[in-house]
């Protein structure tokens, strides 16, 4: 071969080659952004491997694609309001479940969760990058609703004493329903309960309650009046009108302060028809001519 031979192909074929190589090394080159997982589908079909945040180096020999999905914590909150669409977050109807004392509840609740890096095959190939969604939803519905027919969950399972127990159960039982879908649980939060005509009977009776204890404390009050005015009839010639005009001030305050509307009737300082005087929204706006209180 002569010189020019060899000549033209240094020229030449060590360039091609050159760019050949750095050809094959930019296409085996994988970045996978930030706050995502890389999952590695060869010729359209799912590999068991799984690529990490960062630069990765896959041989680029045969046809290969990296489909990414979202590393960072995710968020569904079942009863939430509807807002703006958020690729982290999302929201659903409240759960409508049977307890095991037959009583019917609506439940919200708040669940946080990761794919799971070595299971990313799992959720490729049965819920695509976006079906995760259902899937979470789906799933978190079934595995609660099983938990709460159970004869142990009653509607004083809702209320502080038994509430942290059931919540510990049903984090449980999540974290093992949503494990073999290739999602882990980082969080669970049960959110409010709505008992329908159960949950109304029994604030009425927490209301009611209170309000025997109210009335005995008023009750009990008043007693403790008539015997300071039974006291005071005795020394009323020794005290004079200091006493009643203390007593004036205190009916006044009291009707003030009453929750109900009430009305006054305030004679005119001449002769005539009574008027009628309706108090401001604050009692502390009745005019002191009209028996307010400053």
């Amino acid at each position: 071969m002569s010189l020019g031979a060899w000549v033209l192909v240094v020229v030449i074929g060590v360039p091609l080659l050159a760019a050949l190589i750095w050809l094959v090394v930019r296409e085996s080159v994988v970045r996978v952004p930030a706050g995502s997982l890389g999952i590695l589908v060869v010729r359209g079909k799912s590999t068991d491997r799984s690529l990490l945040p960062g630069i990765h180096w896959v041989p680029a020999l045969r046809k290969r694609q990296c489909i990414t999905y979202p590393a960072v914590e995710l968020s569904y909150r079942a009863g939430g309001e509807g807002g703006r669409p958020s690729p982290v977050e999302m929201s659903g109807p409240m759960l409508h479940a049977v307890l095991g004392d037959r009583a019917e509840a609506r439940i919200g609740y708040t669940l946080r969760f990761r794919l799971d890096p070595e299971h990313l095959r799992i959720v490729h190939d049965r819920f695509g990058t976006s079906g995760y969604w259902s899937a979470v939803r789906d799933t978190s519905e079934t595995a609660i609703a099983d938990a709460l027919v159970e004869d142990d969950v009653t509607l004083d399972s809702f209320y502080p004493g038994e509430r942290v127990t059931l919540e510990a159960k049903l984090k449980q039982r999540l974290t093992d329903a949503l494990a073999a879908e290739g999602i882990l649980l980082s969080g669970f939060g049960l959110g409010a309960a709505d008992l329908g005509r159960a949950g109304e009977t029994i604030q009425a009776t927490v209301r009611a309650r209170l309000e025997l204890a109210r009335e005995q404390a008023e009750a009990a009050m008043q007693k403790q009046r008539v015997l300071n005015d039974a006291a005071l009839a005795e020394s009323l010639a020794e005290v004079g009108d200091a006493a009643i005009r203390y007593r004036q001030t205190e009916v006044l305050r009291d009707l003030a302060h009453r929750p109900e509307p009430m009305r006054l009737w305030v004679e005119p300082p001449l002769t005539g028809e009574p008027s009628v005087y309706q108090p401001a929204e604050s009692p502390t706006d009745v005019p002191a001519e009209a028996g307010g209180v400053q």
